[in-house]
């Protein structure tokens, strides 16, 4: 009798015994692991720096995308509201759209926010050049080249100076090789990549056949770079650009333009001056000056 109680009570008791670890377990696990909400104090301001340190699912963008997915993921610093939100359907779409997010930023930490003691425009730079060594070395030797030390410091001049995505953009850069809608998305792109940074030559570039062409959406017409180049592009002045005078029989010449057989030094000299000059042309003109000084006569265009 005894052992038959004994043998019942035994698994019983065992189970009993399981269930109150299991418990006990559930409820220290619960108390010792950390809430990201709980964490951070109800009365400290959403715009102050987090101390919290913390880990993600996985680095890739299943990760990211656990707050950067969020349409309301802003930030106010300096008066200034900032959003860091990432359309996971165009950037999944992107040339870069199979790429784990830390392969681009490589000063990412994980604390909120993700801050570090590198400046973003040096890892900027260091990211591109990871994958596009060859157009890194080459804008290096163009005139949109700008140094940038590891502090972030640099003359003020550089602070004008263009960064691989401020050309290119960011999440929702097309592919341009083999892609007829990368291609003509980046053609049409014009005043996002050059105009918004040379107000004056896009405003100027307005004669018949090329920019007044562009601007209303001419394919065969040449966006900046077509004559000016990219990457290692050069002041006009300096006899190595490709707008340089010594230069632009071959540039005009170009497959795509004109046929290098009707190309010459006549074909360049008689038309050059008119593709950003046509509009201080016709200022320059004297009657065209007789007519304003009279009549206030003004000829757009």
């Amino acid at each position: 009798m005894t052992t038959r109680a004994r043998g019942n009570w035994g698994p019983a008791r065992a189970f009993a015994l399981c269930l109150v670890a299991v418990a006990a377990w559930a409820g220290t696990a619960h108390a010792q692991t950390p809430s990201l909400v709980a964490t951070v104090p109800a009365s400290r301001s959403a715009t102050s720096g987090y101390d919290l340190d913390f880990t993600l699912p996985t680095q890739s963008k299943s990760g990211c995308l656990v707050c950067h997915g969020d349409p309301d993921l802003v930030r106010l610093k300096a008066g200034k509201i900032t959003s860091y939100y990432v359309a996971p359907d165009e950037y999944g779409s992107s040339v870069h759209g199979k790429e784990q997010c830390v392969a681009c930023h490589l000063d990412f930490a994980y604390k909120l926010p993700h801050d570090t003691d590198v400046a973003w425009q040096v890892t900027a730079k260091t990211a591109c050049r990871n994958c596009h060594d060859e157009q890194f070395v080459a804008f290096g030797k163009g005139a949109h080249q700008r140094a940038v030390d590891a502090t972030g410091t640099r003359a003020s001049v550089e602070e004008s100076k263009p960064l691989c995505g401020d050309c290119h953009g960011s999440h929702a850069i097309q592919k341009l090789t083999e892609s007829k809608a990368g291609q003509a998305a980046m053609h049409a792109s014009g005043w996002e990549v050059c105009g918004r940074c040379h107000q004056d030559y896009w405003d100027s570039y307005d004669d018949y056949y090329h920019g007044a062409a562009y601007k209303r959406g001419a394919e065969d017409a040449p966006a900046c770079w077509d004559c000016h180049g990219w990457h290692d592009i050069l002041p006009a002045k300096d006899r190595k650009s490709r707008v340089s005078e010594a230069n632009l029989v071959e540039t005009c010449g170009q497959e795509g333009c004109h046929k290098r057989s009707t190309v010459d030094e006549d074909f360049v000299s008689s038309y050059k001056d008119a593709i950003h000059g046509k509009r201080q042309a016709k200022q320059d003109n004297p009657v065209y000056r007789l007519l304003r000084k009279l009549f206030g006569f003004v000829l757009k265009g």
